[in-house]
């Protein structure tokens, strides 16, 4: 069985929920060529728009939802570090992963598949034609069905606070090499004000709205979830996953949540996502409520 030309046979989740929604693959184009400006200079940046923030070492640089949104993937490199940074529109979920390597060695390169999984990006390598899931974070056909991927911590924030925090930041650049109408309207409408999905879900549980926005980490198989407007109510909560203690603050100015390990003070790896994806990918997620 293949569909948009992947064999997916082998699939590690059901091959009959995995749906077309590109007409073929590379139809989304992943940028693996990257060029920056600085804040000043990204005069397309609206006040109120969302950047996927990466810091490595001494340097943050912002993604902005705005172009993520036309190309889903970005292969990138800090210095030599690759990072692989993914926008799923759908899920509404940004994740930022540590790509690995192919047999041979070489970095692993992904592209857009052209696929969803439960409404969410399926990213393939590039070397292999192996399909991966942005939300599941693993392999989902060939010999690297089931293989994790390493998320690496980002955050989801406002561009008018990310400017301020990160003054000499770099941003990514509208100068792609691709002819897309960054400064106009997103090519989703207004799928983000709606509660209406357009593609197939797993539906396992449903306390929240379909598209209440949580904050998520797994762990591992463990997961575990928060709901925005509850931390934001909170503005700070002391929490564990599994037997990692750990500590979750909201920041007002940046409208973002980081989590952090207790005992090491390090950030941990979180996405913002819709609860509706959330729970498709991990019905046994376990949610953090206030005691009433």
């Amino acid at each position: 069985m293949t569909i948009n030309g992947f064999v997916v046979d082998d699939a590690v989740v059901p091959p009959e929920h995995l749906v077309r929604a590109a007409p073929a693959k590379d139809s989304i184009a992943a940028l693996d060529r990257t060029s920056w400006v600085t804040p000043e200079e990204a005069t397309i940046m609206l006040d109120d728009d969302y950047v996927l923030s990466v810091t490595i070492g001494a340097e943050t640089r912002a993604y902005p939802l705005r172009i993520m949104v036309w190309h889903e993937i970005v292969n990138d490199l800090f210095g030599e570090r690759p990072i692989t940074v993914t926008y799923s529109a759908l899920s509404g979920s940004g994740v930022v992963f540590d790509p690995g390597v192919n047999p041979d060695g070489t970095r692993r390169m992904f592209g857009v598949s052209g696929l969803l999984y439960n409404s969410c990006l399926l990213m393939y390598d590039r070397a292999t034609e192996s399909l991966w899931s942005q939300l599941r974070m693993t392999g989902v056909t060939g010999a690297t069905g089931d293989e994790e991927l390493v998320s690496l911590p980002s955050r989801r924030m406002k561009w008018a606070a990310w400017k301020k925090l990160f003054p000499t930041g770099k941003v990514l650049s509208t100068d792609t090499g691709h002819d897309a109408d960054y400064a106009g309207d997103w090519p989703y409408g207004d799928y983000e004000e709606t509660k209406a999905t357009i593609f197939p879900f797993d539906i396992n549980r449903d306390e929240f709205g379909t598209k209440e926005r949580m904050i998520a980490m797994k762990e591992g198989w463990a997961a575990r979830s928060w709901p925005l407007e509850t931390i934001r109510k909170k503005k700070q909560l002391y929490d564990a996953i599994g037997a990692r203690p750990i500590n979750v603050v909201y920041d007002e100015t940046t409208d973002d949540v980081v989590v952090t390990d207790i005992m090491t003070g390090e950030p941990l790896p979180t996405v913002s996502v819709y609860w509706f994806a959330w729970q498709a990918f991990y019905p046994e997620t376990s949610v953090w409520m206030p005691l009433r």
